[in-house]
Protein backbone atom coordinates (compact mmCIF):
# COMPACT_ATOMS: atom_id res chain seq x y z
CA UNK A 1 0.00 0.00 0.00
CA UNK A 2 1.26 3.58 -1.10
CA UNK A 3 2.47 6.12 2.00
CA UNK A 4 0.97 8.98 0.36
CA UNK A 5 0.82 12.32 2.10
CA UNK A 6 -1.77 15.76 1.06
CA UNK A 7 -0.40 19.43 2.51
CA UNK A 8 -2.13 22.78 2.38
CA UNK A 9 -1.74 24.85 -1.18
CA UNK A 10 0.02 27.26 1.38
CA UNK A 11 3.04 25.04 1.71
CA UNK A 12 4.60 24.62 -2.04
CA UNK A 13 6.77 21.93 -0.40
CA UNK A 14 7.27 19.73 2.80
CA UNK A 15 10.28 21.67 3.48
CA UNK A 16 9.20 24.83 1.99
CA UNK A 17 9.94 26.20 5.57
CA UNK A 18 13.07 24.98 6.56
CA UNK A 19 14.77 21.46 6.82
CA UNK A 20 15.25 21.19 10.74
CA UNK A 21 12.48 21.93 13.00
CA UNK A 22 11.05 20.52 16.30
CA UNK A 23 8.10 19.08 17.74
CA UNK A 24 6.18 22.19 19.22
CA UNK A 25 2.88 20.16 20.64
CA UNK A 26 1.25 17.13 20.83
CA UNK A 27 -2.78 16.09 20.75
CA UNK A 28 -4.20 13.15 20.46
CA UNK A 29 -4.61 12.77 16.10
CA UNK A 30 -2.40 15.80 15.50
CA UNK A 31 0.79 17.10 16.26
CA UNK A 32 2.32 20.93 15.37
CA UNK A 33 6.06 21.13 14.00
CA UNK A 34 8.01 24.58 14.43
CA UNK A 35 10.72 25.59 12.33
CA UNK A 36 11.70 29.46 12.54
CA UNK A 37 8.15 31.17 13.83
CA UNK A 38 6.32 28.53 10.96
CA UNK A 39 4.12 25.90 12.38
CA UNK A 40 3.46 23.01 9.80
CA UNK A 41 0.30 21.17 11.35
CA UNK A 42 0.15 17.29 11.16
CA UNK A 43 -2.85 14.83 11.35
CA UNK A 44 -4.76 11.95 9.91
CA UNK A 45 -8.06 13.08 10.36
CA UNK A 46 -10.12 12.87 7.10
CA UNK A 47 -12.12 16.03 7.45
CA UNK A 48 -10.30 18.78 8.36
CA UNK A 49 -6.53 19.99 7.10
CA UNK A 50 -4.94 23.08 8.28
CA UNK A 51 -4.12 25.88 6.28
CA UNK A 52 -0.61 24.74 7.25
CA UNK A 53 -1.52 21.00 7.32
CA UNK A 54 -0.85 17.93 6.23
CA UNK A 55 -2.43 14.90 6.38
CA UNK A 56 -0.64 11.42 6.51
CA UNK A 57 -2.40 7.95 7.21
CA UNK A 58 -3.02 6.78 10.41
CA UNK A 59 -0.57 3.77 10.21
CA UNK A 60 2.09 6.45 9.64
CA UNK A 61 0.75 9.05 12.00
CA UNK A 62 0.49 5.69 14.70
CA UNK A 63 4.13 5.31 13.56
CA UNK A 64 5.88 8.59 14.79
CA UNK A 65 3.96 9.32 17.80
CA UNK A 66 5.77 7.87 19.76
CA UNK A 67 9.09 9.41 18.75
CA UNK A 68 6.83 13.02 19.17
CA UNK A 69 7.80 15.03 22.04
CA UNK A 70 7.63 18.85 22.76
CA UNK A 71 11.23 19.68 21.86
CA UNK A 72 12.19 16.43 19.75
CA UNK A 73 14.36 17.61 16.63
CA UNK A 74 12.59 17.28 13.38
CA UNK A 75 14.13 16.97 9.89
CA UNK A 76 11.81 17.36 6.65
CA UNK A 77 12.70 16.54 3.06
CA UNK A 78 10.28 16.92 -0.17
CA UNK A 79 9.39 13.87 0.58
CA UNK A 80 9.87 12.57 4.06
CA UNK A 81 9.99 13.03 8.01
CA UNK A 82 12.81 11.97 10.47
CA UNK A 83 11.74 12.46 14.02
CA UNK A 84 14.87 12.32 16.49
CA UNK A 85 14.18 11.16 19.60
CA UNK A 86 15.80 9.08 22.89
CA UNK A 87 13.83 6.12 21.45
CA UNK A 88 16.10 6.33 18.62
CA UNK A 89 14.93 7.53 14.57
CA UNK A 90 11.70 7.06 13.00
CA UNK A 91 11.66 8.14 9.46
CA UNK A 92 8.83 8.20 7.08
CA UNK A 93 8.76 8.39 3.37
CA UNK A 94 5.98 9.23 1.39
CA UNK A 95 5.44 7.86 -1.97
CA UNK A 96 3.41 10.95 -3.19
CA UNK A 97 2.90 14.34 -1.84
CA UNK A 98 -0.25 15.53 -3.09
CA UNK A 99 -1.50 19.45 -2.83
CA UNK A 100 -4.84 19.75 -1.57
CA UNK A 101 -6.22 23.50 -2.98
CA UNK A 102 -7.12 25.68 -0.25
CA UNK A 103 -6.90 29.37 -1.67
CA UNK A 104 -9.98 31.17 -0.95
CA UNK A 105 -12.02 32.30 -3.85
CA UNK A 106 -14.66 34.71 -4.25
CA UNK A 107 -17.93 34.12 -3.09
CA UNK A 108 -20.46 35.52 -5.46
CA UNK A 109 -23.80 37.28 -4.17
CA UNK A 110 -26.72 35.64 -3.98
CA UNK A 111 -29.58 37.40 -1.40
CA UNK A 112 -31.02 33.93 -0.72
CA UNK A 113 -27.90 32.24 1.28
CA UNK A 114 -26.99 35.65 2.67
CA UNK A 115 -30.22 35.83 4.58
CA UNK A 116 -29.71 31.78 5.25
CA UNK A 117 -26.60 32.12 6.48
CA UNK A 118 -27.21 34.91 8.74
CA UNK A 119 -30.76 33.13 10.40
CA UNK A 120 -28.97 30.00 11.06
CA UNK A 121 -25.84 31.94 12.70
CA UNK A 122 -28.42 33.96 14.45
CA UNK A 123 -30.52 31.04 15.71
CA UNK A 124 -27.31 29.65 17.49
CA UNK A 125 -27.21 32.51 19.70
CA UNK A 126 -23.59 33.01 19.90
CA UNK A 127 -22.93 36.26 21.64
CA UNK A 128 -23.40 34.66 25.31
CA UNK A 129 -21.04 31.71 24.29
CA UNK A 130 -17.88 33.79 22.97
CA UNK A 131 -14.33 33.83 24.77
CA UNK A 132 -14.95 37.35 25.48
CA UNK A 133 -16.71 39.25 28.40
CA UNK A 134 -19.20 41.96 26.14
CA UNK A 135 -19.47 45.17 27.39
CA UNK A 136 -19.85 48.60 26.07
CA UNK A 137 -16.39 48.71 24.23
CA UNK A 138 -17.02 45.33 22.79
CA UNK A 139 -20.65 46.07 21.45
CA UNK A 140 -19.38 49.26 19.84
CA UNK A 141 -16.62 47.45 17.74
CA UNK A 142 -19.09 45.11 16.69
CA UNK A 143 -21.05 47.78 15.72
CA UNK A 144 -18.50 49.14 13.44
CA UNK A 145 -17.69 45.23 11.82
CA UNK A 146 -21.37 45.50 10.80
CA UNK A 147 -20.99 48.70 9.44
CA UNK A 148 -17.33 49.20 8.16
CA UNK A 149 -15.54 52.40 6.69
CA UNK A 150 -12.33 52.65 5.22
CA UNK A 151 -11.14 55.13 8.79
CA UNK A 152 -8.04 53.39 9.41
CA UNK A 153 -7.69 54.68 12.81
CA UNK A 154 -10.33 52.86 13.86
CA UNK A 155 -9.44 49.50 12.95
CA UNK A 156 -6.19 50.11 14.21
CA UNK A 157 -7.91 50.70 17.17
CA UNK A 158 -9.95 47.35 16.73
CA UNK A 159 -7.14 45.15 15.85
CA UNK A 160 -4.84 46.01 18.59
CA UNK A 161 -7.57 45.38 21.03
CA UNK A 162 -8.93 42.25 19.99
CA UNK A 163 -5.72 40.51 18.82
CA UNK A 164 -4.51 38.25 21.58
CA UNK A 165 -7.29 38.75 23.61
CA UNK A 166 -8.72 35.47 25.21
CA UNK A 167 -7.51 32.03 26.42
CA UNK A 168 -6.41 29.44 24.15
CA UNK A 169 -4.14 28.18 21.84
CA UNK A 170 -5.80 30.39 19.11
CA UNK A 171 -7.54 33.23 21.54
CA UNK A 172 -11.44 34.44 20.93
CA UNK A 173 -10.10 38.05 19.34
CA UNK A 174 -8.39 36.18 16.96
CA UNK A 175 -11.11 33.67 15.90
CA UNK A 176 -13.29 36.64 15.64
CA UNK A 177 -11.29 38.47 13.51
CA UNK A 178 -10.62 35.53 11.14
CA UNK A 179 -13.92 34.42 10.98
CA UNK A 180 -14.95 38.59 9.79
CA UNK A 181 -11.94 38.70 7.58
CA UNK A 182 -12.90 35.01 5.89
CA UNK A 183 -16.16 37.24 5.14
CA UNK A 184 -14.67 40.43 3.83
CA UNK A 185 -11.88 38.24 1.56
CA UNK A 186 -14.56 36.28 -0.15
CA UNK A 187 -17.12 38.78 -0.67
CA UNK A 188 -14.01 41.00 -2.24
CA UNK A 189 -15.10 44.06 0.33
CA UNK A 190 -12.81 46.93 0.21
CA UNK A 191 -12.60 46.58 4.19
CA UNK A 192 -10.54 43.87 3.61
CA UNK A 193 -7.53 45.78 3.11
CA UNK A 194 -7.85 47.87 5.57
CA UNK A 195 -8.03 44.84 8.30
CA UNK A 196 -5.28 43.06 6.68
CA UNK A 197 -3.19 46.02 7.09
CA UNK A 198 -4.09 46.16 10.22
CA UNK A 199 -3.23 42.98 10.84
CA UNK A 200 -0.31 42.32 9.52
CA UNK A 201 1.65 44.37 11.99
CA UNK A 202 0.39 42.58 14.64
CA UNK A 203 0.37 39.09 14.05
CA UNK A 204 3.38 38.63 16.43
CA UNK A 205 1.31 39.93 19.72
CA UNK A 206 -0.38 36.48 19.91
CA UNK A 207 0.03 32.91 20.31
CA UNK A 208 2.11 31.49 17.37
CA UNK A 209 -0.48 29.04 16.59
CA UNK A 210 -2.86 31.73 16.00
CA UNK A 211 -0.12 33.91 14.17
CA UNK A 212 0.09 31.26 11.73
CA UNK A 213 -3.73 31.26 11.03
CA UNK A 214 -3.57 34.52 10.62
CA UNK A 215 -0.65 34.96 8.11
CA UNK A 216 -2.16 32.30 6.14
CA UNK A 217 -6.00 33.62 6.10
CA UNK A 218 -4.18 37.01 4.85
CA UNK A 219 -1.71 35.62 1.96
CA UNK A 220 -5.49 34.25 1.39
CA UNK A 221 -5.52 30.42 2.17
CA UNK A 222 -7.69 29.51 4.92
CA UNK A 223 -8.34 25.36 6.47
CA UNK A 224 -10.72 23.15 4.82
CA UNK A 225 -13.88 23.80 6.95
CA UNK A 226 -13.79 27.90 5.61
CA UNK A 227 -12.72 26.60 2.33
CA UNK A 228 -16.17 23.71 1.97
CA UNK A 229 -18.34 26.48 3.32
CA UNK A 230 -17.55 28.86 0.03
CA UNK A 231 -17.74 25.96 -1.82
CA UNK A 232 -21.66 25.45 -0.15
CA UNK A 233 -22.30 29.15 -0.74
CA UNK A 234 -21.22 29.23 -3.75
CA UNK A 235 -23.53 26.35 -5.08
CA UNK A 236 -26.80 27.78 -3.31
CA UNK A 237 -26.73 24.54 -1.59
CA UNK A 238 -30.11 24.15 0.58
CA UNK A 239 -30.28 25.52 4.21
CA UNK A 240 -29.61 22.36 5.65
CA UNK A 241 -26.48 21.56 3.71
CA UNK A 242 -25.10 25.41 4.43
CA UNK A 243 -26.04 24.47 8.46
CA UNK A 244 -24.08 21.13 8.18
CA UNK A 245 -21.14 23.28 6.64
CA UNK A 246 -21.16 25.80 9.27
CA UNK A 247 -21.26 23.49 12.38
CA UNK A 248 -18.56 22.48 11.12
CA UNK A 249 -16.59 25.91 11.74
CA UNK A 250 -18.56 25.63 15.08
CA UNK A 251 -17.28 22.33 16.11
CA UNK A 252 -13.49 23.25 15.97
CA UNK A 253 -12.02 23.36 19.63
CA UNK A 254 -13.92 24.27 23.02
CA UNK A 255 -14.69 28.14 21.64
CA UNK A 256 -12.81 28.57 18.84
CA UNK A 257 -15.42 27.52 16.33
CA UNK A 258 -18.25 30.12 18.43
CA UNK A 259 -15.77 32.74 18.11
CA UNK A 260 -14.71 32.63 14.70
CA UNK A 261 -18.78 31.76 13.88
CA UNK A 262 -19.59 35.53 15.62
CA UNK A 263 -17.08 36.97 13.44
CA UNK A 264 -19.25 35.03 10.19
CA UNK A 265 -21.69 36.61 11.26
CA UNK A 266 -20.41 40.24 11.67
CA UNK A 267 -19.15 39.73 7.81
CA UNK A 268 -22.46 38.63 6.91
CA UNK A 269 -24.53 41.27 8.28
CA UNK A 270 -21.31 44.03 6.53
CA UNK A 271 -22.11 42.04 3.48
CA UNK A 272 -26.19 42.89 3.80
CA UNK A 273 -25.58 46.71 4.77
CA UNK A 274 -23.54 47.52 1.97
Amino acid sequence: MKNTCQISSYLATLDCFGKIGQVHSVFQHSFNLIITEHLLHVTDTEDFLSSFGIRITTESFEAVKPFCRQGNVVKLTPDSMIFYSHKGTKKIKFSSVDSVPLELSTIFFNSTVLRTMIAELENFQLQPQLGLIIEEKESAFFEFLMRPNPDSEVWNQLTTYFIGRGQGLTPSGDDLLMGYLFVLISYQLPEANQLMTALASKTDRTTIVSQNYLEAMIAGFASSPFVELQQKMNQAASEAVLAQALQRILSIGETSGKDTAYGILLGLNAVKNK
